[in-house]
C-alpha cells in the first residue's frame, strides 16, 4: 500500500489537474498509513492537490502529531465556516429570534455569523426535544455512547414545508452541540464537467472530517439525492458517490454528522434511508403559536405601532403560516398603513384595522405541501417515516 501511495504521489506532481488519479490517492489514504507515507506527505508540495486531498492529508499528519506539516496541507489554516445558500424567502427561525443577544444570530460587516442555538429559536419545542435526544446528546456525552459502542456522527435528514426553519435548526444544532457548521449548497457540488460534482463532494466530505466535531448539512438535499431511475446517467453517478462516501463514515465520521434538509422527502433516493446513512428523520412543521408570536413581535419591532395592539389575535388567526406567509402578512399590513398616512398627511402607525385588512388576502402556502405529504403518508408510509405528518395534520384538521 505505501508503494502504490508513492506511486500515486509521484503521478499527481505530474499530473496535477487529473481528477482520476487524486481520487485514486484519496480512496488509498482512507486505511491506516505508515510514519515513511507521512514522511512521503511532510516532503511533498501541498498546492498541487485538490482541496478535499489536501484536507485529508492534513488531517492524518494531526492525528500523527505532525502538526507544523499539517498546516501547510492546509494552506495555514482551513477557511472560515462558509454561509449558507442564500434565500430569497424568510425561513420562519430566521424570524424567530428571542433577542439580539450573544446566541442570536447577527450578520457581522465582514459577512460572518456569530454562533446560535435554541434560546435563539422561539417555539417548535417538540422538534427541539428530538434533536437533543437524537444529535446533541451523542455529541455532548461521548464516552456515555462509546461505552454503548453508539456512534456520534451518522444522518439525519429534516423534511417539512418550505419556510419553516430547517436550515436555521441545522445551524443552531451545530451551535447547541458546539461543534463546526458546514452548509453546502446545490450550487457548491453541481458542475457542467464530467466527474468534477462527484470531487466537490468528496471534497465537502474531506472537509467534515477535517474538523470535528462537525455538522455537514446538505439544503435541498433531492436535488443531490435524487431516486437514481428518474436521475439520468449523470445524477444517479453522483448519488453513487454520496452514498459511498456517507458509507465511508464508518470508519473515519464519528463525530461527524450529516444532516439533510428537504421540502420532498419523496424524491430521495431510499438508498439514502438505510441504517448507517440518513437513518433518523424529523419532520419540521410549520410554526407553532410561540414561534409565531416571535416572529410577529420580530416584524414589527421598530416600526409605529398603536398602542395596545393584540398580536395574539393574529397568532390565533395564523395557524399553517410559514415565516414568510406572516413576513407577507406584516408587509401587507405595513403598506396599507403607509397609504393611510399619505392619505391622511401624517403618520398612521399599524393597528388592528391594518393586520385584519391583510389576513383577509391571506392564506397559507403550506397547503399545497400538506395535501401533497397526506396523500404520501396515507399512502406511501415505509417504515413510518411520515408518522408525525399524519399526527400534525390530524391534530391541526389540515
Amino acid at each position: 500500500m505505501d508503494h502504490d501511495i508513492q506511486d500515486l504521489l509521484e503521478a499527481c506532481r505530474a499530473r496535477p489537474g487529473s481528477v482520476a488519479l487524486q481520487r485514486a490517492l484519496l480512496d488509498a489514504l482512507q486505511g491506516q498509513v505508515s510514519s515513511e507515507v507521512l514522511d512521503l506527505f511532510t516532503g511533498s508540495e501541498p498546492s498541487v492537490y485538490d482541496e478535499g486531498h489536501r484536507l485529508r492529508v492534513a488531517q492524518l499528519l494531526n492525528e500523527a502529531g505532525r502538526d507544523e506539516a499539517a498546516a501547510s496541507w492546509r494552506n495555514d489554516g482551513l477557511p472560515g465556516e462558509e454561509q449558507p445558500p442564500a434565500s430569497s424567502g424568510a425561513t420562519v427561525l430566521k424570524l424567530v429570534r428571542k433577542s439580539a443577544g450573544p446566541e442570536a444570530e447577527v450578520v457581522q460587516s465582514t459577512g460572518s455569523r456569530s454562533p446560535i442555538n435554541f434560546s435563539g429559536v422561539g417555539g417548535l419545542e417538540q422538534v427541539k426535544q428530538q434533536i437533543r435526544r437524537k444529535i446533541i446528546a451523542p455529541f455532548e456525552k461521548p464516552g456515555l455512547f462509546q461505552a454503548f459502542r453508539k456512534r456520534s456522527g451518522g444522518g439525519v435528514l429534516m423534511f417539512g414545508p418550505p419556510g419553516c426553519g430547517k436550515t436555521m435548526l441545522a445551524r443552531a444544532t451545530a451551535g447547541e452541540a458546539k461543534a463546526h457548521f458546514i452548509p453546502v449548497a446545490i450550487t457548491d457540488i453541481l458542475d457542467k464537467y464530467v466527474g468534477e460534482s462527484e470531487r466537490k463532494l468528496a471534497t465537502a466530505f474531506a472537509q467534515a472530517r477535517a474538523r470535528k466535531p462537525a455538522i455537514l448539512f446538505f439544503d435541498e438535499l433531492e436535488a443531490l439525492a435524487s431516486r437514481r431511475r428518474t436521475s439520468g446517467e449523470v445524477g444517479a453517478s453522483l448519488v453513487s458517490t454520496f452514498l459511498s462516501e456517507m458509507d465511508g463514515f464508518s470508519g473515519d465520521g464519528d463525530g461527524v454528522l450529516v444532516i439533510g434538509a428537504t421540502n420532498t422527502p419523496w424524491a430521495v433516493d431510499s438508498a439514502f434511508r438505510r441504517p448507517g446513512r440518513f437513518d433518523r428523520v424529523l419532520f419540521v412543521p410549520p410554526p407553532d403559536q410561540p414561534a409565531r408570536l416571535a416572529i410577529l413581535n420580530l416584524l414589527l419591532t421598530d416600526r409605529p405601532m398603536a398602542q395596545g395592539l393584540d398580536l395574539q389575535r393574529f397568532v390565533d388567526a395564523t395557524a399553517g403560516f410559514s415565516g414568510a406567509d406572516l413576513s407577507n402578512l406584516v408587509e401587507t399590513a405595513v403598506e396599507l398603513a403607509i397609504e393611510d398616512s399619505t392619505s391622511s398627511e401624517a403618520l398612521t402607525p399599524i393597528s388592528r384595522r391594518h393586520l385584519d385588512a391583510a389576513l383577509k388576502e391571506m392564506q397559507p402556502t403550506t397547503g399545497e405541501w400538506l395535501a401533497t405529504a397526506r396523500n404520501y403518508a396515507k399512502y406511501a408510509n415505509e417504515g413510518g417515516v411520515y408518522d408525525d405528518v399524519l399526527a400534525y395534520i390530524q391534530a391541526h384538521g389540515k
